[in-house]
């Protein structure tokens, strides 16, 4: 499965926010709440995807490594101005089968389909076109010239372009 990480894990081996990798196993812990039983990932094992440079962990296979769930606290700020801190448990990871425009900015997709029905502005529609390095590897999904024509003429319209 394909994942994108979250967090900078270990910036002098590649796990980085922003690293792609392909999730290649875990180790998880069975939890009881009341009498409901559940898993909790402890670890994922994930092979980085294009790695800088290879690694090599003790007793795994290159350029496979360990992320380990952390707990992040965030303070809510109640209506009557008190404070409440809010936390939770999970491994850094998404899942990487899709991703925004913003997220894909110095990235180069060589297979590359595109929505561009979900772009708000033309910067957006070139930052996706320009992820691909050749029309061969382009795909555009949903796309309507009609919709696109009116987004023109609205912006020259109200002297945007």
């Amino acid at each position: 499965m394909p994942v994108m990480i979250k967090n900078n894990v270990a910036v002098e081996c590649g796990v980085t926010n922003g690293a792609e990798a392909l999730v290649v196993g875990w180790k998880a812990n069975e939890h009881v709440l009341e009498d409901y039983k559940f898993s909790v990932l402890d670890v994922v094992f994930v092979r980085l995807k294009n790695p800088v440079k290879s690694i090599q962990l003790g007793g795994l296979p290159e350029n496979v490594v360990p992320i380990y769930r952390r707990k992040v606290t965030i303070k809510c700020m109640l209506q009557n101005d008190n404070e409440m801190p809010i936390s939770r448990t999970q491994v850094p990871l998404v899942l990487n089968f899709a991703m925004t425009d913003f997220n894909s900015q110095g990235r180069t997709r060589p297979q590359n389909p595109l929505e561009l029905s979900e772009c708000r502005t033309f910067q957006s529609i070139y930052t996706c076109l320009s992820r691909s390095p050749s029309l061969a590897g382009t795909l555009i999904l949903k796309f309507r010239e009609l919709e696109m024509l009116n987004k023109v003429t609205k912006a020259r319209y109200h002297g945007q372009i």
